[in-house]
């Protein structure tokens, strides 16, 4: 099955060979289980380096090289359990369910407890300082939707991110990334079991398929959980990109695990890494109640009454129907267009995707809205900072007049108590052209509130409901275009 690392990762210096490909650049870095530096095209997913699709090999933020040792117990997880941490925004949406009636979060501790039928003891951390956290991302903070790991134990907290539509097979391969495996085409010896087809690859793919480190763990595994898919990346659908092969004789295969999570040879190479935990106790990962937000901001502002504190629970990483406050009606993008420069607009709820949105968190007070239907993103037209900016839906861009602060107003000078939501590129609130019509479709428009007779004039404030129902499926075309190989559309979780 797969390869087991053997040291630390080393990234070195910030030596670029060539600049962006295809999306891509050619950066050095020192791998486990070689003895020195080598080349890698790696795709940059906000501050990570990603190799192959979904292995993360390093950080913009680091600037000394790690010291690379053979040491077991520097890399791999030590006897005994492997502390994990689910973020606190997916137990919040663990009401969102998909298709199949689960939520992400019924899925990852599903996965656990499949990887706890093996020598494996993962449980819930507490104070540990090495373990795993899983948290929730966008698709637009990877590329594509699935999910991102390093490879085996790096100290302290190590981060797998999750798209919200990742199933347990895609929150499985990423927690066996983070315990210490490779993917299983990309292992040395893969050309005496496959053949690659790269003339069915396109050009910004073919990088998903250079060859990785780490030492082979038993026979060549077709049906390994951390294999691609025959058709993946495939330009010509009707045609594999891989191939199984036997001496001289080239044939068309299956890969994967069928509808079982894990191959026998999954199981086999598992319990062979981790064969000194053979005699500890099964374990079994427990959570428990989902603790309540508490306290929202500092208050460190220079006019506190107009941003109090009162409890409320902040807007975390979701999906959501979006009110406003002073009209009663919901966020939607205009005639449900699916294209690019599509206005925001006011309207009585309609259950469909136009009336409902992923808020992504982004850290340091940001956020990213983007719509249900389209998988485009809410901004200010044109960069625009003037009053009357238009708001529109356009393709995901990283700056600053697609990304949003959403503050609550307890006192708010004629406006009911809500959110605010900022514009960070303008410093303007989203309102509507006019703030109090009730007409469906008034559009929206970032406007400052004037300053007049000692007072600021009302601001549009807003309402955010989660959405609880069973999460509407995503366009099947939308869900896949950015997928690494192994999340190809698949009739399982």
């Amino acid at each position: 099955m797969k390869r087991f690392i053997h040291s630390l990762l080393i990234v070195v210096g910030s030596t670029f060979s060539l600049s962006a490909q295809n999306g891509y650049i050619q950066k050095e870095f020192q791998l486990p289980m070689t003895d020195a530096p080598k080349s890698y095209f790696v795709k940059l997913a906000g501050t990570d380096y990603i190799l192959n699709g979904d292995i993360v090999v390093g950080n913009t933020l680091q600037s000394l090289r790690l010291y690379q040792t053979n040491d077991r117990s520097r890399f791999i997880w030590p006897r005994g359990n492997v502390p994990v941490e689910i973020d606190e925004n997916i137990k919040q949406n663990s009401t969102v369910k998909d298709k199949y009636n689960t939520s992400l979060y019924d899925r990852i501790l599903s996965s656990l407890q499949s990887l706890n039928s093996t020598n494996l003891r993962l449980i819930k951390r507490t104070t540990e300082k090495d373990y795993i956290r899983i948290v929730m991302v966008g698709p637009q903070e990877l590329g594509f939707h699935g999910g991102t790991s390093p490879v085996g134990r790096v100290g302290g907290e190590q981060v797998i991110r999750l798209t919200y539509d990742c199933g347990e097979w895609t929150i499985t391969h990423e927690l066996l990334h983070s315990l210490g495996f490779w993917h299983e085409q990309s292992r040395y010896d893969r050309d005496q079991y496959i053949v690659i087809d790269t003339s069915n690859i396109a050009k910004e793919n073919r990088h998903n398929f250079q060859i990785e480190p780490g030492n082979a763990l038993g026979a060549y595994d077709y049906k390994s959980i951390m294999h691609y898919g025959a058709y993946d990346f495939a330009l010509d659908n009707s045609k594999p990109v891989i191939k199984c092969k036997s001496g001289n004789t080239v044939s068309e295969c299956e890969f994967g695990p069928g509808k079982y999570l894990f191959s026998d040879g999954d199981v086999k190479s598992i319990n062979t890494a981790y064969y000194f935990n053979a005699g500890l106790p099964a374990v079994t990962y427990r959570e428990y109640s989902v603790k309540e937000s508490g306290t929202v901001f500092d208050n460190k502002i220079s006019n506190p009454d107009r941003f109090t504190n009162t409890g409320v629970s902040p807007i975390t990483t979701g999906w959501y129907k979006i009110k406003i406050n002073q009209t009663g009606k919901y966020l939607a993008i205009e005639g449900i267009s699916m294209e690019n420069g599509a206005r925001l607009v006011q309207w009585d709820f309609v259950n469909q995707g136009n009336h409902k949105f992923f808020i992504q968190e982004l850290g340091g007070g940001d956020y990213q809205i983007s719509a249900l239907h389209s998988n485009k993103y809410i901004n200010a037209s044109g960069k625009g900072t003037a009053d009357g900016t238009a708001v529109i839906q356009w393709d995901w861009a990283n700056q600053d007049n697609v990304k949003w602060k959403i503050s609550y107003r307890a006192q708010n000078q004629g406006s009911p108590p809500g959110w605010v939501i900022l514009n960070k590129n303008a410093s303007s609130p989203l309102c509507l052209s006019n703030m109090n019509s009730k007409n469906n479709g008034e559009f929206f428009i970032l406007r400052k509130p004037a300053y007049e007779d000692g007072a600021y004039e009302p601001e549009q404030t807003f309402s955010f409901e989660r959405i609880t129902e069973q999460q509407p499926k995503m366009r099947e075309d939308k869900l896949y275009e950015k997928s690494p190989g192994m999340l190809e559309p698949k009739k399982k979780n």
